[in-house]
Formats: C-alpha cells, sequence, structure tokens
C-alpha cells in the first residue's frame, strides 16, 4: 500500500485524527525529560499532546492505537497545518507484541515533500519504550501522517501511547537556548569594595576582564600547524582544547610492526602545553578495518592481542598524564575488527588497559550517525545508549560519550531529543569532530554550522565541543574555517561571532551605595581592577558553575 491510499484509508477510517492548537507552550518553554528504560506503563504525554488531539476518555495516558499488521505504514497520526521553519518536538512510546525487541522509525510524511525519520526507538515486547525526536520543514504542509516502521519489516503488533507533537516558533526556541545559556553557562557575581577599615566604597570604578573561557569549545590540528606561526596564533588567539586529527592514530604511530613513530605528535603536544591548552587524546583503536595499520590486518590469535597491548601500553605510558581524554575504540557501532577477531569482550579489555595505564583519562566511547541523523540503524541514539549501558555493566571504566557531528542539513529538534535521552546517562556529553558537509555553498555551510553549535552549547547535557576542521594545503576534510593564508571563511567567521557571544566582554561601572558592583558573567577566569580615589587594587576571581552569587571582596 502506497503513502497516499494510506493517508486516503487513514482519513476514512478515522483512526486516529490530530487537529491544530493554535495555543503554544507556555512562553514557549522546552520539556528536556526522556527516559531510556523501559516501563510497564507509558508516563504522560509531553506538553498534554501538544497539536495532537485524543479523544474524550479522560485517561491520563491516551488511547493507545495498535496493528496487527507489519507495522510499515500503522499505527499513524494524521496532522494538518504544518508551517515552515517552525520546529516541531515529537515524543510519544512504543509496546510490540510478536518479538521480543525491534527498532521502530518514526517517519513523517508530508503532503510537500518526502519522507524523513524523526525519531528511532528500540521498542521491547511486554514494556513501553520512549521516542523522542522532532523536525523541521522546508515548506509548509497542508496535511502530514506521522507512521511507524519496523527495521526487518517483520509481522508484529506495535502500540503507541503519549503521543505529542509540539511546535516552537524561532523565537521561542531561540529564547529557550538563552534561557538555558544563561543558568548553564554564566553565573552572577557580585564585587564589594571597601577601604581598609572596613568601610564600604560608594562610586568605586569596578573593570572587570575575563581572562579564560570555562567551557571548553576547540578544533583539531594537524602537523600542517607545526612551523606555522599565523597559523599557530590564529588557533590559540581563539581555542582552549584541541585534538589531533590523525598524529596518534595506529597507523600514524606505528606504520610498520615495531618501527614507532611520535614526532609529529609529540611536537603538536609542545605547542599545546606552551599554550595551556587542553587537548583530548583521539584514538587508541579504531574498529574500522580500514584504518587500521595493514600489517595488524593480517594478524590473528594471540600474535593480534599481543600487538593491542603493546599499542595501549606503549601510547598511554608514553603520555600518561598528558591527555584529558581517549577515544578508546572508536565507531564500535559501525565496525568490528577487533571484536571479531579478539571476541565481544575485546573493546572492555581496552577500556581496562586504559583506565589502568592512565586513570586520570577520561575514557570515551566515539561514535557517528547518532547525532546527524536517525537513518542511520547502525547508530541510533537507544542502540548508543544499549552498548554503553553494556560496557559499564561489563565493569568499564567509562566516562564520556563522544558525538562526532559530521552534519548534512541538520535537523536541529531531533538533535535536541537525541541530547536528551543521551543525558539520561548522567555522563558528559562531548561533539568531538563537528563540521558541515562540503556538498553546500560556503554560507549555508556557515548558517548550519551555528544553527548547530548554537543548540550544542545551549544544551545542559554537553560538556565540550571540538571542530573537526584541521588545515592542509588541499583543503580541510568537509569544513574550512579560513583559507590557507589565514582568513576567515564564512564559518570561520560563525566561530569567531560566537566566541564573542560566549564571552564576557570587558565591563566597567561604579559601586553602589552599600559599595557594591554586580554583573552577569560567562564562566572562567576573570581580573577584577577597583580604582577609588587615587588608590587601586586588582584581585582575580574564578568562576565556576554554580546557582548562587559568587561574592568578591575586594580592600582599596
Amino acid at each position: 500500500m502506497g503513502i497516499t491510499q494510506c493517508l486516503v484509508l487513514l482519513l476514512l477510517l478515522e483512526l486516529l485524527t490530530c487537529m491544530l492548537c493554535i495555543a503554544s507552550p507556555p512562553n514557549g518553554w522546552y520539556d528536556y525529560t526522556a527516559y531510556t528504560e523501559c516501563k510497564s506503563q507509558p508516563e504522560p504525554a509531553l506538553y498534554n499532546g501538544g497539536i495532537l488531539r485524543y479523544g474524550d476518555s479522560g485517561d491520563e495516558v491516551p488511547f493507545s492505537y495498535q496493528t496487527s499488521e507489519t507495522g510499515v505504514y500503522s499505527p499513524a497520526f494524521v496532522v494538518y497545518g504544518l508551517n515552515q521553519s517552525t520546529k516541531y518536538t515529537f515524543s510519544c512510546w512504543i509496546k510490540l507484541e510478536g518479538t521480543d525487541s525491534s527498532l521502530i522509525t518514526a517517519r513523517l510524511s508530508p503532503d510537500t515533500s518526502g519522507i524523513r525519520c524523526i525519531g528511532t526507538v528500540l521498542a521491547q515486547s511486554g514494556c513501553w519504550s520512549f521516542i523522542k525526536g522532532g523536525f523541521v520543514l522546508e515548506s509548509s504542509s497542508q496535511s502530514a501522517v506521522i507512521f511507524f516502521q519496523n527495521a526487518d519489516r517483520s509481522a508484529m503488533k506495535i502500540s503507541v501511547a503519549s503521543g505529542s507533537l509540539q511546535p516552537f516558533s524561532t523565537e521561542q526556541w531561540a529564547m529557550h537556548q538563552q534561557d538555558s545559556i544563561r543558568k548553564r553557562r554564566k553565573r552572577e557575581v557580585t564585587v564589594h569594595v571597601a577601604d581598609t577599615q572596613g568601610n564600604r566604597l560608594i562610586g568605586a570604578s569596578v573593570t572587570v576582564q575575563q581572562n579564560s573561557k570555562d567551557f571548553p569549545l576547540g578544533a583539531a590540528i594537524a602537523d600542517t600547524l607545526l612551523g606555522n606561526p599565523a597559523m599557530q596564533s590564529w588557533f590559540k588567539e581563539r581555542f582552549n582544547v584541541a585534538v589531533f586529527e590523525n598524529e596518534l592514530k595506529w597507523y600514524s604511530t606505528e606504520p610498520v610492526a615495531g618501527l614507532m613513530n611520535f614526532d609529529s605528535a609529540d611536537r603538536l603536544l609542545d605547542f599545546v602545553r606552551a599554550n595551556r591548552i587542553m587537548v583530548r587524546g583521539h584514538n587508541i583503536f579504531w574498529e574500522n578495518q580500514d584504518a587500521t595499520p595493514a600489517w595488524v590486518r593480517n594478524l590473528t590469535g594471540d600474535d593480534l592481542r599481543n600487538a593491542v597491548n603493546a599499542r595501549i601500553t606503549s601510547l598511554m605510558t608514553r603520555y600518561r598524564g598528558e591527555f584529558a581524554h581517549w577515544d578508546v575504540n572508536n565507531e564500535m557501532l559501525h565496525y568490528n575488527f577487533y571484536e571479531q577477531r579478539l571476541g565481544p569482550n575485546a573493546s572492555l579489555e581496552f577500556f581496562d588497559t586504559a583506565q589502568d595505564a592512565d586513570p586520570l583519562a577520561t575514557l570515551f566511547m566515539n561514535e557517528y550517525n547518532v547525532i546527524e541523523t536517525c537513518d542511520d540503524v547502525f547508530s541510533t541514539v537507544d542502540t548508543y545508549v544499549a552498548r554503553l549501558k553494556q560496557l559499564k555493566d561489563r565493569g568499564a571504566v567509562l566516562e564520556g560519550i563522544g558525538l562526532e557531528g559530521h552534519f548534512s542539513r541538520p535537523n536541529i529538534p531531533l538533535m535536541r531529543g537525541i541530547l536528551d535521552k543521551l543525558a539520561t546517562l548522567n555522563l558528559p556529553i562531548w561533539f568531538t569532530e563537528i563540521d558541515i558537509s562540503n556538498s553546500f555553498d560556503p554560507q549555508t555551510q556557515a548558517q548550519y554550522l551555528e544553527d548547530v553549535l548554537r543548540e550544542a552549547y545551549s544544551h545542559p547535557s554537553v560538556s565540550g565541543i571540538m571542530l573537526w576542521t584541521a588545515m592542509h594545503q588541499n583543503g580541510c576534510y568537509q569544513m574550512c574555517l579560513t583559507d590557507w593564508n589565514m582568513r576567515n571563511l564564512p564559518a570561520g567567521d560563525t566561530v569567531d561571532k560566537l566566541l564573542l557571544e560566549w564571552g564576557t566582554n570587558q565591563v566597567t561601572g561604579a559601586t553602589d551605595i552599600h559599595g557594591s558592583y554586580s554583573f552577569l558573567g560567562f564562566l572562567g577566569e576573570y581580573k577584577v581592577t577597583v580604582n577609588y580615589a587615587n588608590r587601586s587594587t586588582v584581585a582575580f576571581l574564578s568562576l565556576p558553575q554554580g546557582a548562587e552569587t559568587r561574592h568578591l571582596n575586594v580592600q582599596v
């Protein structure tokens, strides 16, 4: 049955009809609530269902619509009057019968363009699983169908409950981002000025200058930075964290068995040390066979096990304490070179060995297409969550979630919904390799980059952002910030604009009748200069995250 026939049938039978709701959420507020555990009963719909209208049963949990067919096009919601550029968040609960578990995809079929994925969930039999995602339309739609597919198209019964579709205007979405930034990335400060006898000083001049930022925002660097003062200057003026693009990967450090080459990595490490830049370790292993040294691909059994043990020991002994993070086994959801040859516990052993070798480093799993799309069946958010939980349950000291972020046209509501689900694990979430496809023109690329960075920076569970923009003579992997002469490209201008926006520029004011001066500052380190009459003093302020006002007492 085609989509058009399905839509007509759904309309005729009135399986489920939804109307556009004029009301918007109070103050455009967004609900971060998400679940990754399977529950005996579904929770009530977010936003009371949003613009989805149910029957008048009065039940706390709306009626569940079921099908005993293949699950290809039913159950479904029919919605009307979807607007271009409005951000729609979608959520519901899914339960299966006829199979133990299956990957279920929620898809949107508007009357103006093709079908797209708006969310996924690994649903189970006998309990309810939560799906959260969303979409933005390129053009308005008179009518659309939200339907569900099981990945293998086998016969099963899909039950759906507590569906919600909530619209947010561009202004509402931006307002919520700003509110989240204010709560998560900034803090109130009051400077109290007094003389040496403790008398408060009214009208003292206070100048505040931020010396460093707390939030890690950086980019990849490569050996092209070495011996290039202009590139080094451009980088260190902007970023407080770095990652080496390829210089630590096994094929770079040991291209031939037993022939170690750490020269480029060591020199890049000298650069970040000299400029007080935090650095991530990327990566110890990479499950992709094509990214594995040729000599390693020919090993089996104990020979391979000895080689991987020597790799991790030599790398982490050499750099013990130098790298804040390590991506231990890269892209494990898509590839399985090591696990296929060394068994399903290979990754667990890698994490255990890495933890022993450098206990102060934060150990990450790193993966692509978790946040970029929901069309990749290998790396859905629930697949990633399940693998993270599996490793932790087996005893792995896994402390961070890495999201590569190689975007084409970003789906921002889907991105937020995925972050909400990952946040339930209470682990640091880092965007480790952000770029935008070079299939877009430079201005579009820059706009999409801004959309992604604003969403990542404003989400309360994101702990750091890395751009995948290492510069080479022939360009960058997908997106460059500058040309080879270090002149900003549109993407570079976007980065500079946001770096300026997400920092406290120099602020100056006078103390009030209480001898106090207050400001709202981004988290980080500050220099505070106070002048009164012909006297002057300098104080330093550390501004970490906290809900209460930070107080600084200064004597002049």
